[in-house]
């Protein structure tokens, strides 16, 4: 009985992994387990008969657990005109299903109920999340010490920089684009924007491109300021494991090579794990009430997904959307106003979901969620939809990361670098606006020769060769597209933007 309880969390987890911190489903498995053992204990007492009773529970909590997967499955279809997938009907599916399965148990199951059998069962299914959980974490733990073997042998002797350092800040805009793209799909112009940050000592590099289409590929690349085929050989086109780049990410070049050089690492929450760089001096967290992500995900597929709709557990619960507004206030608001004035040397990693979907800001900063489109099972933005959704969080942003960059400046000491970037463009629109990109740098006190067309493999390359006295040569600036699965199935894209 316990292990069919723990099975749906556990394989659910082993489904998102890499999107979700290792520890968020630990709450989701114990709460699982003791509603199983609580069913176990009632029935007993009921039924008089351990052996019926876990077999009765058994079948309840397939049913409780599985009910809210086929409420998704069939939520929007309509069978000539009517819409089955209502809580009205799978609910009288689902009663009938448990009455039948009790009455089965108890006048037709035989009184000697195979538990050894119904344990292996539960054994078997359980093994095969559990397996992909410890591989996953065993196969990271292995490329984290062969990366960090490589670095050890690689390592150059490097000029001590000069004291008193300044704080890094590294700010990814998630799906911004290029100023020419927002105007040409979006009727988006974002020049305004522009010249605030030139005015506050920014270049903008208005003719850039990202070097990758995707995020997990963009930040694995400018985090360790090379190429992720050059980075690992086996990221060939027939590879659809996106884990190593995961690990590239979270466990960078750069971050590593500036905590050797004093600094402390900062970065938040951004609701995915996999953007969550590690190890960290300090990571924020957005201030929440009741259920994480993964627990709200385990919500709408179980049973619950009832009290959810009725509305009985929003004191308990944020949505998704909610959560996403109320973190990146907190992340604009404590990067701008609480980092510059801590002790440094600070090296502070920000990506913010935004202008990416969902969306939930409007353009002055309220709570303006945009509703997807609802066809049979699917759920999408209308092209309508898209368009003002994006705008309206571009305008947003835009507003705000000036004013958080003037923050910054102004309250640090010694003068910050910082480097706004999205980490590809818009989607809905061609394969050139995907990885046409916004790319700004604030590098204080030295003349640099920036190109409009730089991309961000090359960022951290220029940090490190103007501000430490290092040796790191620009390579060619390239750009690729590429889709889900196959993520390494690159196509090229040229840069045609004229400066």
């Amino acid at each position: 009985v316990v292990l069919i309880s723990l099975y749906a969390p556990l394989s659910l987890f082993a489904h998102n992994l890499g999107q979700l911190e290792i520890n968020a489903a630990n709450r989701a498995l114990l709460l699982s387990a003791s509603f199983a053992f609580l069913l176990l204990w009632v029935f007993s007492r009921w039924l008089k008969d351990v052996q019926k009773a876990g077999l009765l529970v058994s079948i309840l909590l397939v049913l409780f657990f599985s009910y809210g997967h086929i409420y998704l499955l069939l939520k929007n279809m309509e069978v000539a005109g009517i819409l089955i997938g209502r809580h009205r009907y799978l609910v009288l599916v689902w009663g009938i299903l448990a009455v039948l399965a009790a009455w089965w148990v108890l006048k037709k199951a035989p009184n000697n109920t195979p538990a050894l059998s119904l344990n292996l069962i539960a054994l078997v299914l359980i093994f095969f999340p559990l397996n992909d959980v410890i591989r996953f974490q065993l196969k990271n733990r292995a490329y984290l010490q062969a990366r960090a073997e490589e670095r050890q042998v690689e390592t150059n002797p490097v000029v001590p920089a000069a004291e008193n350092l300044p704080d890094i800040y590294y700010i990814i805009l998630d799906g911004y684009g290029r100023s020419d793209w927002l105007q040409n799909y979006l009727d988006y112009d974002n020049s305004a924007f522009l010249d605030d940050l030139e005015a506050l000592g920014f270049y903008v590099a208005r003719c850039s491109q990202s070097n990758y289409a995707k995020t997990d590929l963009s930040l694995a690349s400018s985090l360790n300021m090379n190429y992720v085929t050059a980075l690992d050989e086996s990221l060939t086109p027939d590879n659809t494991d996106r884990a190593p780049l995961w690990t590239l990410t979270k466990h960078s070049e750069v971050a590593e090579k500036l905590r050797q050089k004093g600094y402390k690492v900062r970065s938040f929450e951004t609701g995915f794990d996999f953007t969550q760089i590690e190890p960290v001096d300090t990571f924020y967290v957005t201030p929440r009430r009741g259920f994480n992500a993964f627990e709200n995900l385990l919500l709408q597929t179980s049973l619950a997904v009832l009290l959810d709709d009725a509305g009985l557990l929003s004191r308990y619960q944020l949505t998704n959307d909610d959560y996403k507004y109320h973190r990146i206030l907190f992340t604009l608001d404590t990067t701008a106003n609480e980092i510059p004035q801590l002790e440094g040397p600070d090296f502070v990693f920000v990506h913010l979901l935004v202008p990416h979907q969902p969306f939930v800001f409007g353009p002055d900063g309220e709570l303006s969620v945009v509703d997807k489109v609802r066809s049979n099972r699917d759920e999408y933005y209308s092209e309508e939809g898209y368009t003002t959704g994006y705008r309206n969080q571009a305008v947003f942003i835009s507003k705000r990361i000036t004013e958080v960059a003037q923050s910054i400046i102004e309250k640090s000491d010694p003068a910050p670098i910082i480097i706004i970037q999205g980490d590809h463009g818009p989607s809905h629109f061609t394969d050139e606006a995907r990885v046409g990109i916004l790319n700004a740098y604030y590098f204080p006190g030295h003349e640099v020769e920036f190109t409009p067309t730089l991309t961000p493999v090359n960022s951290f390359r220029l940090l490190f060769s103007t501000y430490f006295n290092e040796n790191y040569p620009l390579l060619e600036d390239k750009s690729y597209y590429s889709t889900y699965p196959n993520a390494y199935e690159f196509t090229p894209i040229l840069n045609q933007c004229e400066p």
